[in-house]
């Protein structure tokens, strides 16, 4: 199987053979699915070797192994979508058996063409939020009124004075709220936007033109970025990815 890309808003999935297996941490959720044989996960303190889905935490350090094709899904843990997963978290990694699951495991399966596959993959992915919405928003509305407001101005970094500003919150109110929220900082949010904003670039212009569009101070701090992110580089990226919507 040729290697297949799909980046979105808040999650990025990838189908196929990956041989880059050295261990690694990101800022992402991960849920690695192994599609005809037996995938191994290994932490510093855990082993796993499994048929089924797994579930890997946040920023936990881990290597991914398997000789055949494999899904994996990486998920902004700030999202509604990383809120769905962190209600399953028990430990760092684990097995994971749901509905929703074994549906995206039989599209995974089924013989049909790209473009239908890609609609049936990112439609299972976006289902996965509509429980939680409540859930995660309960708490503050401004704050997903906030996290709305930072996609729509990827293009540049919104101060955080702005930001507080328009969620009609002081500055040191809003970083409480947010970080309670989201888990992670508003820092760390903008980064994940940044990053988004780049990814379709790549192939098309240099590392440096990418890090200075999107307000990176060079291309070893894009990199740098988009690899705590994602786990690989964008060197990496651009290697395996024979295709790439965003």
């Amino acid at each position: 199987m040729i290697n297949h890309i799909q980046v979105k808003k808040d999650f990025g999935w990838f189908i196929g053979n990956f041989d880059n297996n050295q261990f690694h941490n990101h800022y992402a959720l991960q849920i690695s699915i192994p599609l005809t044989g037996i995938i191994t996960i290994n932490t510093p303190t855990h082993h796993l070797s499994t048929k089924k889905a797994v579930l890997i935490k946040s920023n936990i350090k881990h290597q991914v192994s398997s000789k055949s094709d494999h899904f994996i899904l990486l998920i902004n843990p700030a999202s509604v979508l990383g809120h769905f997963w962190n209600r399953f978290l028990k430990k760092d990694i684990q097995e994971i058996n749901t509905t929703i699951i074994d549906h995206l495991i039989s599209i995974l399966h089924h013989k049909t063409s790209f473009p239908d596959f890609i609609e049936q993959v990112n439609s299972t992915i976006q289902a996965m939020e509509c429980n939680c919405k409540t859930a995660l928003h309960d708490g503050d509305q401004r704050i997903s009124n906030a996290l709305d407001y930072l996609y729509e101005h990827a293009d540049r970094i919104v101060s955080l004075e702005e930001i507080a500003n328009y969620s009609h919150l002081s500055e040191s109110r809003f970083i409480h709220l947010f970080k309670e929220n989201t888990g992670i900082t508003y820092r760390r949010a903008q980064l994940w936007n940044k990053i988004l904003v780049g990814m379709p670039l790549i192939g098309n212009k240099t590392f440096t033109e990418i890090a200075h569009q999107t307000g990176f101070s060079d291309s070893a701090h894009f990199s740098r970025v988009f690899k705590e992110n994602f786990g690989f580089s964008p060197r990496d990226f651009l290697h395996f990815s024979q295709f790439i919507q965003v």
